[in-house]
């Protein structure tokens, strides 16, 4: 059977450029593909919205940034995504289990299993994975582009490194579900994905195919016993942590004194307040048969 294909690359990924030639070359063995390298990472929405209705399948070769920027596209086009993980940290990729290989990616586009995921929205904006307050968006603006390029996920271990200085507490009340809650906390992870910031865990019973959204708050400790910590927010176990709360919900609202950055998938979003609620399987994503 001859299944289109729209296949985009975003050149400013780690490895934009990676084997690309040969990857088109296997998707044209299945049949035609409409191949964009574009110049600018914006254009991308674009030629999701022109091209996509025209096709099977959409194929996007980049990271979790990329998926980001295209995801309204997508949710409009409503056709099957396949991710080649070409990116720097990978954590829809990893949420999905996809392999770190592009090639073996490929494997699994061409195996053309299907199936939906959740997506969710914060204060009407779309986010794949999680959006961040306190720690991670100072961690954020700590990076530059040229760090993650050269560093890969190091650079995101430098950038917990930095933004731990002076380890700034803010007061935030939590709404989830009707039920009400108040922390004095570092950081507030509201997570619709498994992974976030660079291979981050935000519980390690975390499905992106639940119907909710997972909030992880690191309440205001001192240093060593937040890097006691340090093991647990890689894992996801959070089942002895005092310091470190978890809570599933569909939706969720946050005020915080004072006002906190909040970045979606790593990328600014806006200022607190916001609210969050979940998109369950709005999403066909191709992936292994197990994961």
């Amino acid at each position: 059977m001859s299944l289109s294909t729209l296949m985009i690359c975003n050149p400013g990924s780690r490895s934009g450029d990676a084997g690309l030639d040969h990857l088109r070359q296997r998707l044209e063995a299945m049949g035609p593909v409409n191949y964009h390298q574009p110049e600018r990472p914006g254009d991308i929405p674009g030629l999701i919205r022109r091209h996509g209705s025209d096709v099977d399948r959409i194929v996007l070769g980049g990271g979790d940034g990329t998926i980001n920027l295209a995801l309204d596209a997508l949710l409009e086009g409503d056709r099957p995504l396949g991710i080649l993980p070409l990116g720097t940290a990978n954590d829809l990729a990893r949420s999905l289990g996809l392999p770190d290989d592009p090639e073996s990616a490929l494997d699994v586009i061409v195996l053309g299993q299907a199936r939906p995921i959740d997506v969710a929205r914060a204060n009407d904006v779309s986010f794949i994975n999680a959006v961040g307050m306190g720690l991670g968006p100072r961690m954020t603006s700590e990076m530059d582009s040229d760090e993650k390029r050269r560093f890969g996920v190091v650079a995101y271990l430098l950038g917990i490194l930095r933004a731990l200085r002076g380890q700034p507490h803010f007061h935030a009340r939590i709404e989830f579900d009707g039920r009400i809650r108040e922390y004095d906390c570092l950081q507030i992870t509201v997570a619709n994905g498994i992974h976030y910031g660079g291979g981050m865990t935000v519980a390690d019973d975390a499905k992106i195919d639940d119907g909710r959204l997972d909030v992880l708050v690191i309440r205001h400790q001192g240093y060593l016993r937040l890097l006691g910590n340090a093991v647990r927010l890689r894992t996801g176990d959070m089942r002895a942590a005092d310091t470190v709360h978890h809570v599933r919900a569909r939706e969720v609202t946050i005020t915080t004194h004072p006002g906190q950055d909040v970045t979606a998938d790593g990328e600014f979003l806006a200022e607190t307040p916001i609210d969050c609620r979940v998109l369950p399987g709005s999403l066909r994503v191709f992936t292994p048969e197990q994961t």
